[in-house]
């Protein structure tokens, strides 16, 4: 990971959470194409457990790096100027915005048949 105090901290979970957004339904819509589970069986499917597991470990990702910025700007260093501590607080906030999008979505596919 990078220095809580560097500027990419602004958009890297934003990018983060993009790239699996676009990764993991490109990745449904193929699984769905190849190897379709049973309707019968419901959302109970390799598929769906896929889904979940991937979204927890990003969303477990997220919440980490999100701890990280949040302490470096708790630590006060008074090494650390004021606009680094406005970019370790801004970052842990996006990373928690983007880990809650990220834990919504992939709840959302467990009610449901993957492939309708």
């Amino acid at each position: 990971m990078l220095s809580p105090y560097h500027p990419l901290q602004l958009v890297l979970g934003l990018i983060i959470w993009i790239t699996w957004f676009a990764l993991i339904y490109g990745a449904l819509a193929i699984a769905c194409e190849i190897a379709p589970p049973p309707l019968e069986h419901g959302p109970f499917t390799w598929i769906n457990a896929a889904l979940l597991i991937n979204s927890l470990i990003i969303t477990a990702l997220l919440l980490y790096w999100a701890l990280v910025c949040w302490r470096a700007a708790r630590d006060n260093n008074r090494q650390v100027n004021a606009s680094g501590l406005f970019i370790a607080k801004l970052g842990a906030g996006i990373y928690v915005v983007a880990a809650i999008a990220t834990l919504s979505l992939g709840l959302m596919t467990m009610p449901l048949p993957p492939c309708l």
